[in-house]
């Protein structure tokens, strides 16, 4: 049996803790740079890289670590009701393509409703699950 471990690729800023500015550290595509690298090197299976209104965008974030990675998989995260189906399947489609196969993708089918209603997403409980239905 072989044991996949993934890092996390801090999008919106890193720090001590996840989810606050306690010890933050901005958003540089250098270091972000750095951490996949780091990941690549020491054998990780792949990073996730996060979705939300404080984190730089999945998809732009994962292709720009394409050329400087060798190995690493690319754990985007993506929300159902802010794209529809066909643009995320042609998103995940030239991703997958352009990594030569590494991308891989984790559908997020909840959130902050406050977050969700900025997207302009207004869907009540069973009908975010609706919509992720259809990315399956």
């Amino acid at each position: 049996m072989s044991l996949n471990m993934f890092c996390f690729l801090p999008t919106h800023g890193d720090g001590h803790y996840l989810g606050t500015e306690d010890g933050s550290r901005p958003v540089d595509h250098g270091y972000l740079q750095q951490i996949a690298q780091a990941a690549d090197r020491l054998g990780y299976t792949g990073v996730l890289i996060p979705t939300g209104r404080s984190c730089e965008d999945a998809w732009l974030v994962a292709a720009s670590m394409i050329p400087v990675t060798q190995r690493l998989k690319f754990l985007v995260a993506l929300r159902p009701s802010v794209t529809s189906p066909t643009v995320a399947a042609r998103q995940a489609a030239t991703l997958d393509r352009l990594s030569n196969g590494r991308a891989l993708f984790n559908l997020v089918t909840g959130s902050d409703p406050q977050e969700l209603a900025g997207d302009g997403v207004f869907l009540d409980h069973s009908e975010h699950y609706e919509a992720s239905a259809e990315f399956t």
